[in-house]
């Protein structure tokens, strides 16, 4: 029955279309959420997703989403919110990922295919977490964009700078990149001017659905895009009031850093300038003795954090199992019982950087067919992040370089299990023989 509803909903959808002017949305019931595939492409395949709207011709601004294990679906969702707040068609990769080498043509295609199908605008946005991040930034560097919400990830002072779009960075002060955010945060009489920044504790993963809406928001309220002039005077009025609360309430937390972010956010931007309370908040927050003693244990952290990096590299070759096991219980202790969040923040941009480091050292193993590297750096995989499913994906490898087809499978059922999701990488790294018993 749900199958036939959809599927009477897309016919509707279709007459819709074909009865009215090319790209119209008319209906109460317009709402649209399926995946597709791009004609030029077929392996190409996005996620879309366009709220329910009142009767209109407006054609609808696009909103490009990027994640860097091209989980389309779980980004997709991450921005309904939004969506439904401030209307856009969602359309979220499941092609580009980390890996793809054509991404620009990729996300080209995407926005093609979109402009074909669906009733868009000519104002694009994009949004990318970690190397998603990076993808949106290359291809913003050759394309026109509106505008950019980058999360898990920065570019360049430079990079930023030519993309000639407002961008919007979201990072978690305990992100192990948050040090390419920080360097604009103590210097921001130099940073880019169409650079916006905003602090969260997610650590390296999407921002929660409610901080991307208010971010879109930010991006779409203050567009100067011709075709974004419908802002209504009301949700300018609302949004900037919604600011105001949460400036107080951080401010009241003693979080000054996060506070101080959105202040500058609004006083720099039209038509959130305007109120000029934005701008006398941001001045109040940075001469407060509180805000700059922050800003110091955030800049120590951060100064100790990179000086032990290239240790850190080298123990992994260097040292054994034992020392990495004391150390990582060492790190746990301390993020536990520390009470300064900065110092925890810190440590926990340590553990990151160490789960990453696994990340990419396994893959560099993987490619190369070195089993004793391999075991070598997922006996300290395992014990960092025992329950993320890249160590349980890794761990199929030696089994399957053995022959060993049915532990192959048994260890990647288990990957899938705990949470493993990308599909096309699982399929150009084993044979169909193996595969086929996943499904």
């Amino acid at each position: 029955m749900a199958k036939f509803i959809q599927f009477s909903w897309l016919l509707l959808l279709v007459t819709i279309i074909a009865c009215n002017e090319p790209g119209s949305i008319t209906g109460a019931n317009g709402q649209v959420e399926k995946t597709e595939s791009c004609q030029s492409n077929p392996h190409n395949t996005y996620e879309v997703y366009i709220p329910e709207l009142k009767p209109t011709k407006d054609k609808l601004p696009l909103l490009v989403i990027i994640d860097a294990n091209g989980a389309g679906k779980f980004a997709l969702n991450k921005f309904k919110l939004a969506a439904r707040e401030y209307p856009v068609i969602l359309a979220a990769s499941n092609y580009v990922k980390n890996g793809v080498e054509d991404y620009e043509i990729g996300i080209q295609e995407l926005i093609q295919d979109v402009k074909q199908k669906y009733p868009a605008n000519n104002t694009v946005y994009l949004a990318g977490f970690s190397g998603g991040a990076r993808m949106a930034v290359g291809y913003g560097l050759a394309h026109p964009v509106n505008g950019m919400i980058l999360c898990g990830a920065l570019a360049k002072a430079d990079q930023i700078m030519a993309l000639k779009c407002p961008v919007f960075s979201i990072s978690g002060l305990d992100d192990f990149n948050f040090v390419e955010t920080a360097q604009f945060i103590f210097n921001d009489e130099s940073a880019p001017k169409n650079l916006s920044i905003e602090l969260n504790n997610a650590s390296h993963s999407w921002p929660d659905s409610l901080l991307l809406s208010n971010t879109f928001g930010f991006l779409y309220l203050s567009s100067d895009s011709e075709e974004m002039n419908m802002s209504s005077n009301e949700k300018v009025e609302a949004y900037c009031k919604n600011q105001l609360l949460r400036i107080d309430r951080l401010t009241k937390q003693d979080d000054l850093m996060k506070a101080a972010l959105i202040a500058r956010n609004m006083a720099l931007k039209k038509p959130f300038s305007n109120d000029e309370i934005f701008m006398k908040s941001w001045a109040e927050i940075k001469s407060n003795p509180d805000y700059n003693a922050q800003l110091s244990k955030i800049e120590q952290g951060l100064s100790f954090e990179m000086s032990a990096r290239q240790p850190y590299l080298e123990a992994f070759t260097n040292k054994d199992s034992l020392w990495w096991k004391n150390e990582i219980t060492s790190l746990e202790k301390k993020i536990n019982s520390e009470q300064d969040p900065y110092t925890v923040a810190m440590y926990k941009r340590i553990k990151g950087f160490w789960g990453i480091a696994c990340y990419s050292i396994g893959n560099r193993t993987i490619k190369l067919r070195d089993v004793n590297s391999l075991k070598k750096i997922m006996t300290v995989y395992r014990m960092l992040e025992p329950e993320n499913p890249y160590v349980l994906y890794f761990s199929a490898f030696p089994a399957y370089w053995k022959g060993e087809t049915g532990k192959t499978e048994k260890i990647l059922k288990s990957a899938i299990n705990a949470g493993f999701s990308d599909w096309g990488r699982l399929n150009e790294d084993f044979p169909r023989s193996v595969t086929s018993a996943l499904n």
